[in-house]
């Protein structure tokens, strides 16, 4: 019987990377692994069928319960590492029922910025969807404009208030360098830029 290529006949297989992260199992005797996990995976929505992809939220003890005992037909429940970065993990107990388990998401920081090429710029900070203003929001605009990025403009971006943290300081003094390496020609003799 003839069987066509899964990829096409003159196709590769995806790369790795291409085909989303891999699926990992947890093995049950890797009982330091479980311990954090029922810690640190405080959310949780039981799934009931292939079609039910929101799930409805349930307690995550609810889903311990299921994989710790297993069903009286059949086997035991499998943790799986469903994706490493968001921190998703599902036990699947049958065919028909899983639970979806993550970590709680700590804080959502929107930044809407309104750039008025003739006016200023407008920032607006919003922290779980609500509008934040305030002392405690800095805010550091590196833009050499039309002018471009000459070393006037280099010394006055990259000098830092005291109260500013050094990765800032750093990440803001690596982006005007660049900007200033951009330029190709410094008046400076002691500039390397």
């Amino acid at each position: 019987m003839f069987r066509p290529h899964p990829f096409g006949r003159n196709t590769l297989p995806p790369a790795p990377d291409e085909r989303g992260p891999s699926i990992r199992t947890i093995p049950r005797n890797h009982t330091r692994v479980l311990a954090a996990l029922r810690q640190e995976l405080t959310v949780a929505t039981r799934h009931n069928g292939a079609r039910d992809t929101t799930g409805t939220p349930v307690p995550p003890q609810e889903a311990w319960s299921h994989y710790d005992n297993p069903p009286p037909r059949g086997g035991w429940p499998l943790l799986r590492e469903l994706d490493p970065r968001t921190g998703t993990y599902e036990i699947r107990v049958s065919g028909k029922l899983r639970y979806e388990l993550r970590r709680e998401q700590t804080q959502r920081i929107d930044i809407v910025v309104d750039r008025d090429p003739d006016g200023e710029t407008g920032i607006t900070v919003y922290i779980d969807g609500v509008k934040t203003t305030g002392t405690g929001i800095h805010v550091h605009q590196i833009d050499p404009g039309a002018s471009g990025a000459d070393h006037a403009w280099l010394d006055d971006v990259t000098a830092h208030d005291d109260a500013v943290p050094a990765a800032v300081r750093d990440e803001i003094d690596v982006l005007a360098s660049e900007y200033h390496r951009r330029l190709r020609y410094c008046s400076r003799a002691t500039c390397d830029g």
